[in-house]
């Protein structure tokens, strides 16, 4: 394991690794909720309030919220902000939080690399191994009429951009050689994105303390009421249990109810399935509105851009084949030998046209000059 010796400043950045706790052990503060929270009042319990709100109904860390604070109150206020989003028992409300905390590491370290970016590269190795479990190589190796800065070994490589957009992080687009991948410092720090939210995620829905305070009950209640009110209702969106709906796009309607954020491609089928459907784009929207990441403007233009109102054309549906290839089809005796989703579709509603047309399978997503970002939808 890569060793590096991590700065206070630093620390108070990375609040979720061991070397975070060692500081405040050496700091004087003990390891028990009632005697490290205090209770409301303290800077740092008023801090981890605000830090779980942020990024559960915001979905984003203000750096400003942060600016000023003492790295141990930084530290702290994870471990509270943590602790509170868990006492939820809420996945949605867990996942969002970890993106969140995810996103904010990630724009600090794009910050590092434009400071220093021989410190930053050994700054994200450190991370890779300590959080991860990986290695990721510093190199200067020039390809072609590209250096590149760092590789990570391939296995890794697949796991953490598996529900990036493959038009940019497929192993097609990428340089590989000797089973590691090429990158520029700024992708590996995209990359260890996705991987600091799972393991977050992770450790958020295990923090469970056996007796909370009371004041901990009462903001996890609050933190639940405030996303209730936030999140659309059920109405709003398209129900999975549309007998309608091919079991493919059922499967992704559900995965959206249950708060999971979809790989790339996932969405981009089902918005296109929905569009083509003749599902209004306000009702397509509020499905998205569910994953963690969710965005409204983003999504909303992307989700225009499918239906053709950006750009003119309309995207298709791609084919039952195209789904079995990417790990998407869902299919079951309903199915009876269709070839396309649209055509499950016309069956269902008696042999008529899907209400808004569109071809089968006959598009090429990803392929227009106006890609669709693997980030939101």
């Amino acid at each position: 394991m890569l060793r590096v010796s991590f700065g206070e400043e630093e620390l108070g950045d990375l609040p979720f690794l061991q070397e975070a706790g060692d500081l405040l052990v050496r700091r004087g503060y003990a390891i028990s909720l009632s005697e490290l929270a205090g209770g409301p009042g303290e800077p740092y319990v008023e801090l981890g309030l605000r830090r779980a709100r942020a990024g559960v109904i915001d979905g984003r860390l203000d750096p400003g919220i942060l600016r000023g604070a003492p790295p141990e109150h930084r530290i702290l206020s994870f471990v509270i902000a943590a602790l509170i989003v868990g006492a939820t028992g809420n996945a949605y409300a867990a996942r969002r939080f970890a993106l969140a905390e995810a996103r904010h590491l990630e724009g600090l370290l794009r910050d590092r690399a434009r400071a220093n970016r021989g410190d930053a590269r050994t700054l994200v190795s450190a991370i890779y191994s300590k959080v991860l479990g990986m290695r990721l190589e510093p190199v200067d190796r020039l390809i072609g009429a590209e250096l590149f800065e760092v590789r990570l070994g391939l296995s890794g490589y697949l796991l953490l951009s598996s529900s990036l957009d493959p038009s940019k992080w497929g192993i097609v687009a990428r340089v590989v050689d000797g089973g590691y991948v090429y990158m520029k410092l700024e992708e590996s720090i995209r990359l260890l994105r996705e991987g600091v939210a799972k393991h977050l995620e992770r450790r958020v829905l295990s923090a469970r303390v056996t007796s909370p305070p009371e004041w901990l009950v009462a903001a996890a209640a609050e933190l639940s009421r405030e996303l209730a009110r936030a999140r659309p209702a059920e109405s709003a969106a398209p129900p999975a249990s549309s007998g309608e709906y091919p079991p493919c796009v059922r499967s992704l309607l559900r995965r959206l109810e249950s708060g999971e954020n979809l790989p790339h491609f996932a969405r981009f089928f089902l918005a296109a399935f929905l569009v083509n459907a003749g599902v209004p784009l306000d009702e397509i929207v509020a499905a998205f509105s569910r994953s963690p990441d969710f965005n409204e403007r983003i999504t909303r233009y992307q989700v225009e851009h499918i239906a053709g109102a950006r750009g003119g054309k309309r995207y298709s549906v791609p084919s039952c084949a195209k789904l079995e290839a990417l790990g998407l089809c869902a299919r079951d005796a309903t199915c009876d030998g269709v070839r396309s989703p649209l055509a499950y579709l016309r069956r269902r509603r008696g042999g008529g046209q899907p209400r808004a047309g569109g071809e089968e399978g006959g598009g090429r997503p990803g392929r227009r000059g106006d890609r669709i970002p693997e980030d939101e939808l």
